[in-house]
């Protein structure tokens, strides 16, 4: 039987915290005195206007997503079946592409060997994430939703899960990073091919000894809402008949 979620653990992990009010604050403010001390001391304050303002972006995009969570009162949520939902790449190369800026601006401004350092650190670390989305090699996961089950995929394989098989299904977060984990029978779980069975179970053993459960899902890399996504997982394992509507459309064709 599937474990239910708790609607107070819900609430909690969505609660607007005065950690995450005093970073948006703070970060705020170093960012309007990275601007403030451009004309004065530009290299100390391009620098400064770039690793704070990302601080507060990162803040504010925090606030803005648990704002929206807490609206989300899904009475029902559906997903569109039959295709692949990937990680968004888009969101991966910014990052790298924001680690990368920061790192070359600190290597040009700063002196500090110690800073220089992370500098460095941090335009290999950027460019290596451009360097493999561009390749293909990182971000290719993905999770499909059909009548039969969800499956969860990258370029080595993937494991196919019937909605009977799940057993439980929770939210937690990590570094408010929202994650939606699902546990399952593994003796239900259909590899395929069949050579991916040794780095599937590696990787839910992973995901056991973090989290607790077999798949963990980082809902913002695939652009949904947690909420929703919880919703809709435990919608189709409670409702057989609401798995009709994952049933892949017929591709029209052109005359």
């Amino acid at each position: 039987m599937m474990r239910p979620m708790a609607q107070d653990t819900a609430s909690r992990l969505d609660k607007i915290t005065l950690q995450d009010w005093a970073l948006a604050v703070i970060g705020g403010l170093f960012t309007l005195g990275g601007l403030l001390m451009l004309r004065n001391d530009f290299k100390t304050g391009i620098v400064t206007l770039a690793f704070f303002g990302l601080c507060f972006a990162h803040a504010v995009s925090v606030i803005l997503r648990k704002r929206r969570a807490r609206k989300l009162v899904a009475l029902t949520a559906s997903v569109a079946g039959g295709v692949p939902i990937r990680q968004s790449r888009t969101r991966m190369a910014l990052l790298g592409g924001a680690l990368l800026i920061l790192g070359a601006l600190q290597v040009a401004f700063i002196t500090d060997a110690v800073q220089v350092g992370i500098g460095w650190l941090l335009v290999v670390v950027g460019g290596v994430m451009l360097a493999g989305l561009a390749a293909g090699l990182l971000y290719t996961a993905y999770i499909q939703f059909d009548p039969s089950g969800i499956t969860f995929g990258d370029r080595h394989g993937k494991a196919v899960v019937p909605w009977q098989a799940i057993t439980g299904l929770a939210r937690t977060d990590m570094n408010n990073n929202p994650i939606v984990l699902v546990s399952v029978d593994p003796e239900a779980i259909t590899v395929q091919p069949a050579a991916h069975r040794p780095r599937l179970s590696r990787q839910m053993a992973r995901s056991r000894g973090s989290f607790g459960a077999d798949f963990a899902i980082m809902s913002t890399v695939y652009g949904i809402d947690a909420p929703v996504l919880l919703a809709a997982l435990q919608r189709y394992v409670a409702e057989p008949e609401s798995r009709r509507e994952l049933q892949r459309l017929p591709q029209l064709r052109g005359g």
